[in-house]
């Protein structure tokens, strides 16, 4: 090698250098804590209860029952059962006294079928008895239906029938293509629609219908009134939304009172037949959190009735501790002992910090909880995490998914972060929420038949003092499902015509 080029070779040496840096290790432990902090109190519960399963060391003591209840019974159970007493047995025996099976037995109808037949035929003794008694129960559709089927099929058909049943629309329309069901079936496509038209002449009147015109003839068909009018009115139903009476007369050749008639007749019918049944029970929310306002003042707490409470069983720790345990026994009781610990503190301190986030919410709301909706200030979660000296983050899983009971309702605790709209007066900005309350409050009260443009709403709301463009109003009222001032003024239109008629 030459001595120019060893100029210009590199040394290279190893070094051993130390560099401090500062991050955070997602141990399981931190992440099982995290966990626990977005958990809602029914979820803790649930962690709880597989964890006492898990660990022998856990003695627990949960206090929390889970209210699955059909929604017909929801106020009656509330109000009649006491609080340790489960609403679904206390309404057991009702419900099977008067399912659709005892029905029929009580009646001996299963011994002879020629007379179930007949009483189906006639539909105006068995089968009208069989309805009301299943429909005040509110059972599922399925079972309302496949008890008719049963009935009013032939054996070969029936399963057929029932299949057609899970394609139902939950208002009640078939709208799968025919086609589409017959090669999922594997059955011709004419042997489906012959199948289709007898279930149509099932309760409730319009099921498996193919679309709203449809559903509509049927129970018009039911009621002996259906004619080449009606099919003509029905045809054209988008004029009667518009408004457009006069046109609809024309078409239908009748005049308008009689087209008045007919249309509240219509009205009169379910475009929603399903609309009545459940297919699940109904679950009622429970609170996290509850705020309530006392002689002394604001009393925030958890829900203790759903909150489980964790408890070590110390005489069981005190006897395996006794014990002469070697090797992995030891290691084993060791762990548990450690856990059962490390959870009863984590649920502990998750507790904590809810409470802390939720008094800080109820200082910054303060407003809202003693005057309602239209008085929430807007509130962002640095606010709250910067009261209480946490994370942002922390802050968003513990309102991520939590409810809290106030004067005003049951709200998501996510409700009270909103952001903040301009307001002519510097100091006092309003919320998002509270200004959409405004705007809400604004047309329930306004002259239907003179109904506020999107720019009036804007210029009412800025002589109140907040300061909001057109194009926000129109995004907060589409936010409400309320519709444009010119649809409000049509549909007032229609239904002072209607009421005249």
């Amino acid at each position: 090698m030459n001595k120019i080029h060893r100029r210009f070779v590199m040394k290279i040496n190893q070094q051993l250098k130390i560099k401090q840096n500062q991050s955070i290790v997602m141990t399981p432990q931190l992440q099982q804590a995290i966990k626990l902090l977005q958990l809602t109190n029914i979820e803790l519960a649930e962690y709880v209860e597989n964890a006492k399963l898990e660990n022998p060391f856990i003695k627990e003591d949960l206090n929390i029952k889970k209210i699955e209840i059909n929604e017909q019974k929801t106020s009656d159970v509330l109000e009649n059962t006491k609080q340790n007493e489960d609403p679904l047995k206390i309404n057991s025996d009702l419900e099977m006294n008067n399912s659709f099976d005892t029905h029929i037995s009580e009646r001996s109808f299963e011994k002879d079928n020629t007379t179930i037949k007949n009483n189906f035929e006639n539909k105006n003794t068995f089968l009208s008895e069989v309805i009301e008694n299943t429909v005040s129960n509110k059972i599922s559709l399925k079972e309302y239906l496949t008890n008719q089927i049963t009935l009013s099929f032939e054996k070969k058909d029936q399963s057929v029938a029932i299949s057609l049943i899970d394609y139902l629309h939950p208002s009640g329309w078939l709208i799968h293509p025919v086609e589409d069901i017959a090669e999922e079936l594997n059955k011709p496509v004419n042997y489906i629609e012959e199948i289709i038209q007898h279930l149509q002449s099932l309760e409730p009147i319009g099921i498996f219908a193919k679309n709203l015109s449809e559903c509509l003839k049927i129970q018009l068909k039911e009621k002996g009134v259906l004619n080449e009018t009606y099919q003509v009115l029905i045809d054209n139903l988008t004029l009667i939304t518009k408004g457009k009476i006069k046109t609809l007369t024309k078409l239908c050749k009748i005049e308008n009172d009689k087209i008045i008639q007919m249309i509240n007749i219509i009205k009169t019918l379910n475009p929603k037949p399903a609309e009545n049944f459940i297919d699940e029970p109904l679950s009622i929310s429970e609170p996290d959190i509850i705020v309530s306002k006392t002689n002394k003042g604001w009393k925030i707490d958890l829900n203790r009735s759903t909150l489980p409470t964790i408890d070590l069983d110390e005489d069981y720790i005190s006897e395996i501790s006794n014990l002469n345990l070697g090797g992995d026994d030891n290691e084993f009781t060791a762990n548990k002992i450690g856990e059962a610990k490390w959870l009863q503190k984590a649920v502990d301190q998750r507790n904590k910090t809810i409470l802390k986030v939720a008094s800080v919410i109820l200082q910054k709301q303060i407003s809202f909880f003693k005057h309602g909706l239209s008085h929430m200030k807007p509130l962002i979660l640095k606010d709250v995490a910067d009261a209480i000296g946490m994370h942002e983050s922390t802050v968003s899983r513990v309102t991520n998914s939590k409810l809290i009971l106030t004067d005003w309702g049951l709200l998501s605790l996510k409700e009270f972060f909103s952001a903040a709209i301009p307001s002519s007066e510097e100091s006092d900005k309003h919320a998002a929420s509270a200004v959409r309350e405004a705007l809400k409050k604004l047309i329930s009260t306004e002259v239907s038949s003179k109904p506020l443009s999107d720019e009036k709403i804007a210029d009412v709301l800025s002589n109140q003092g907040i300061d909001v463009a057109r194009r926000t109003v129109a995004k907060y009222r589409d936010m409400l499902s309320i519709p444009s001032s010119a649809e409000r003024k049509r549909r007032s239109k229609l239904n002072k015509l209607l009421s005249t008629g």
